[in-house]
Formats: structure tokens, sequence, C-alpha cells
């Protein structure tokens, strides 16, 4: 069966046209996808379903294009796409863990909370995180 993968962003003009893009190679789209549970023409009318129900949410003002276009991946760690929106998430969350604990956590405890969240990230990445963190907010404890 075909995968498919949201895409663009709210900043790109065609946010609001092909949405879903297949996760294989192009010329093997029409070979594909008839043998999963929707043929190309059913898939093509559920994304277009799809656009018109995000933009109706858009325009309704119950979605943000900045929260869709936080879905749309711009990093790739290990095969897996990670938007920065959740990398600054899991890094907050440990953060607060952090202060939560008053302090009382190892560096690689950090580093190991975050990798839980967000595989083979950097311990630089996540340093740089806390450096920010501790610049503009102290410590808390």
């Amino acid at each position: 069966m075909v995968g498919w993968w949201l895409t663009g962003t709210a900043e790109s003009a065609d946010f609001g046209r092909a949405m879903l893009m297949p996760l294989i190679a192009p010329d093997l789209v029409d070979e594909r996808c008839g043998d999963g549970l929707w043929s190309r023409d059913q898939l093509e009318q559920m994304n277009g379903r799809f656009v018109a129900a995000m933009e109706l949410a858009f325009a309704n003002g119950l979605e943000s294009r900045a929260a869709a276009a936080a879905t749309y991946s711009r990093n790739v760690m290990n095969g897996k796409q990670y938007t920065e929106a959740v990398i600054e998430s899991a890094i907050e969350s440990a953060w607060a863990l952090l202060c939560n604990k008053k302090g009382d956590m190892l560096a690689s405890e950090i580093v190991t909370f975050v990798r839980e969240r967000v595989p083979n990230i950097e311990p630089a990445r996540v340093r740089f995180g806390f450096e920010q963190r501790f610049r503009q907010r102290g410590v808390r404890w």
C-alpha cells in the first residue's frame, strides 16, 4: 500500500493544494495505488476533502496556519522527521522536570529524557536549549 505524507507550509503559496504526497517513488504511485484499500481516484477525492476542510478551519479561525505548518517536518533524524517545535517541546519538558526536581538531575539524565521524545538528538542541541533558558529565565529553585 502507498504511504502518504502531509506536505506544504503556511508560508508556501501551494499550502492549500497537493497536501498528501506519496512516500514512494512517483513513478510507482499508479502501479501501487491499486493494491491498497483505496484507488488513486479515491485518494485524490479524500485529499480534496481534507484540503477543503483545512481551508474552512483556517477561515473560521478553528485552526492556525502556523500550527498546521508545525506539523510539516524540516528536520530529519534517523529516518524520522521532527519539527523544531517538537524538539523545543521536548527540551522545554526537560527544563520543567529539572525545575521540578530543583536542579537535582545529571546532564546525561536530561539528554536521555529528551531522546525519549526525539531519538538521536545531539547533546549539543539540548545543551544549547538549556543555555538559552538559563540566560532568559535564570534558576527557579
